[in-house]
């Protein structure tokens, strides 16, 4: 807490926080994600006498490690800049310092948070807000994505931080056989954010969304990969998800056959972004690839790859259990046009 008080002085005093009008005794409230991949301290700042938060602090965990929050500050830059009817629904940067003494502040999203309890009380409202907040998103007319940097490298370092007769293996050369064909597919390039869900979902007082935590974005990602994360996030919230099989069970009955409801906010998501009905699948897979593989590097040691418990917590996560479902069901995804 010391640390993140003496960079918010620093601020105040070369005058980078004079707008916000914090007084002299600003209130702070520090939040400390407790996901084992969760690389940041979170403080939210309270001017003097205030109710609300104006500013977002936040300082990476370990010393160095601030390529998180200079990535953050890069993509909501770019965001701001090419989508001006974006900038209600995202953070603004107000600092970003690397170095020695790491940090980055962003304007506070002021509202409740978009919860299962929320969805479930309201899901039309909940999901046609989020999907409408999507399909608004500025892209580029460049078409391609970065396909190795993407998926190539991040499948390939996940199927390597397992010892080689794992099933791993196997399930990584399976799924980069079947996504291929995006290599040299007509995509378009979208901002994405890349965790879609609870508790980065905001509902704003204008009845809009607010999206908050862009660590994990990409200015030129693939598309369909935050709708599939959302509505996945909805249907478990709706139906109230406590154990691994009942997530795998629910995610099966939306995203599988023809009586799914995800079916037509996808199809809806596709014609709006002109994507071809052969391209779907692989996009669908590739999302809980890539989210997957996104978590087990974040935990693996550089040098021996993810030890005996680190593996467990793996293949025990939810979103492995997604990939290889979708692997292995891949031929009746709902989505034939």
């Amino acid at each position: 807490m010391n640390a993140i008080l003496s960079r918010v002085e620093a601020l105040q005093g070369d005058g980078r926080l004079e707008r916000f009008a914090l007084g002299k005794s600003p209130s702070f409230v520090l939040l400390t994600p407790r996901f084992r991949t969760s690389r940041h301290v979170v403080a939210l700042l309270i001017p003097t006498g205030a109710g609300e938060p104006k500013l977002v602090v936040k300082v990476p965990r370990l010393p160095g490690d601030d390529d998180g929050i200079t990535h953050e500050a890069r993509v909501l830059t770019s965001l701001r800049e090419r989508s001006p009817t974006a900038s209600e629904s995202i953070p603004e940067v107000v600092a970003c310092e690397d170095g020695d003494r790491p940090v980055l502040v962003e304007t506070a999203l002021v509202g409740p948070p978009m919860t299962r309890r929320m969805l479930r009380a309201n899901p039309a409202r909940c999901i046609d807000t989020v999907v409408s907040w999507l399909m608004s998103l500025p892209r580029s007319d460049r078409e391609g994505t970065s396909f190795d940097r993407l998926i190539v490298e991040p499948l390939s370092a996940f199927s390597e931080s397992f010892p080689e007769a794992a099933g791993e293996r196997d399930l990584v050369s399976r799924t980069l056989e079947i996504v291929e064909p995006l290599r040299g597919a007509s995509l378009p390039r979208v901002f994405e954010h890349g965790d879609l869900s609870h508790p980065n979902l905001i509902l704003l007082p204008s009845g809009r969304i607010g999206v908050v935590d862009w660590e994990l974005a990409e200015e030129d990602g693939f598309p369909l990969h935050d709708l599939s994360f959302f509505l996945a996030f909805a249907t478990f919230a709706l139906r109230r998800t406590p154990t691994p099989e009942d997530y795998v069970a629910a995610f099966g009955d939306t995203f599988f056959g023809r009586a799914g409801w995800a079916r037509s906010r996808v199809l809806a998501y596709a014609d709006r972004l002109e994507l071809d009905g052969p391209v779907l699948a692989p996009l669908f897979l590739a999302c809980w690839a890539r989210y997957t593989a996104g978590l087990a590097v974040r935990i693996a040691d550089d040098r021996s790859g993810l030890d005996e418990d680190g593996a467990a917590w793996v293949r025990h996560n939810r979103y492995y259990r997604l990939w290889s479902h979708t692997l292995e069901n891949l031929g009746d995804l709902a989505w034939a046009r």
